[in-house]
């Protein structure tokens, strides 16, 4: 309990700060962080390593292909690529679902969203003059997101945290023992299709903010960062949220000062933390 207090006042302190000196930039990287915070403890107890890094894949073709729909119709940009990211992510869970393999299932689907992406942004950098926005995609940029990414990526935020303090705890049974939390009377395919729809959403939601690249990263460290030091699976949520957070606003704090990529600094600070603390551990072991 006094880590998880130090923690939440360190947190409190540093968002206070951040948002006096750095106003937006500060909040979409609070949303963001956490979105991924949340999510990435799921991912590590439901062991969905691969279908998440394949829901990144999801979230750049769904993105890219939302650029020119937006711009032809003149509709919001989101709904398209949500839309797009939410049927492609149904797919594959539907053929995991069937019986396919997952890994099977989740690298055809990459394979193929991967190609798609590459033909998506050639026709939009060819008929479109908007290269910056498939820049801010890929590499991620806080600082370029405007007043609509900030609302979509709080309102995103709030859904995944509030969804997942919903059913945490059953999705941790499932990822324990799937066959007894079937015979325990939890509704396994409902939560399945639940952690796909957050996927689908978070990760079309921050690719602007954080970028294709680097969302693989925030998706999968702070759960490893938290399990490390964590005694059980209420406390990795409660790690990984605070990890994600105070790495998140110090790497922008960083990226301003030395005129580097927040994605590329908040990325490698929770490397570097996640290297110290397992070095630690087999230290003091």
């Amino acid at each position: 309990m006094k880590r998880q207090a130090a923690l939440f006042l360190i947190s409190l302190a540093l968002c206070a700060f951040s948002i006096h000196e750095l106003s937006r930039w500060a909040v979409v990287i609070i949303f963001a962080s956490l979105t991924y915070g949340a999510l990435s403890p799921l991912i590590s107890a439901r062991r969905l390593y691969f279908l998440s890094a394949a829901s990144v894949h999801t979230a750049l073709l769904a993105v890219v292909l939302a650029i020119p729909l937006a711009k032809l119709t003149g509709l919001n940009e989101y709904g398209f690529a949500v839309a797009i990211g939410l049927a492609l992510t149904y797919c594959v869970g539907y053929a995991i679902y069937k019986g396919m393999n997952s890994d099977v299932a989740t690298a055809v689907f990459v394979s193929l969203t991967a190609s798609l992406s590459v033909l998506a942004m050639y026709f939009v950098l060819t008929k479109f003059s908007i290269g910056t926005d498939l820049w801010a995609i890929i590499l991620g940029d806080p600082l370029l997101a405007s007043r609509e990414d900030v609302y979509y990526a709080a309102s995103v935020a709030v859904l995944t945290v509030v969804a997942i303090a919903l059913t945490y705890r059953e999705q941790v049974c499932i990822g324990i023992e799937r066959d007894c939390a079937v015979l325990s009377g939890i509704n396994v395919k409902l939560y399945d299709w639940i952690l796909y729809t957050l996927l689908g959403i978070a990760t079309i939601a921050m690719i602007k903010i954080v970028g294709f690249v680097l969302e693989h990263v925030l998706l999968f460290l702070p759960s490893a960062i938290a399990i490390a030091l964590a005694r059980n699976s209420k406390d990795v949520l409660i790690f990984s949220i605070f990890v994600s957070l105070i790495f998140g606003l110090v790497g922008l704090h960083i990226s301003v000062m030395f005129n580097q990529a927040p994605s590329g600094v908040i990325g490698l600070l929770m490397f570097l933390l996640y290297v110290t603390v397992i070095a630690l551990k087999r230290c003091i072991k």
